[in-house]
């Protein structure tokens, strides 16, 4: 199953500029894998239960799928040591 769109959050667009140019380009082409397979994303737990995490390096790509829609949001994109919080 893949999805068709992608939706990034305001505050996620900002915060991409913000990282070094290497590391962008490693988040970019994981939009590509998580669009073909949404579920490959490690399901979180707790407040958070509703989405999936994608490891990229020392960064974490928090994102939810609505199957129905067809729909990836990705809400947060930050350094593992503060991406949970």
């Amino acid at each position: 199953m893949s999805a068709k769109n992608l939706r990034l959050a305001q505050s996620v667009d900002k915060n991409i500029t913000k990282l070094p140019k290497h590391i962008q380009t490693k988040i970019f082409s994981s939009f590509d894998k998580i669009m073909q397979t949404p579920v490959s994303g490690i399901k979180l737990h707790g407040e958070l239960k509703n989405y999936y995490k994608f490891r990229v390096g020392d960064y974490r790509i928090i994102y939810s799928f609505n199957a129905k829609a067809s729909l990836i949001q990705i809400v947060k994109i930050e350094h593992r040591q503060g991406v949970y919080r």
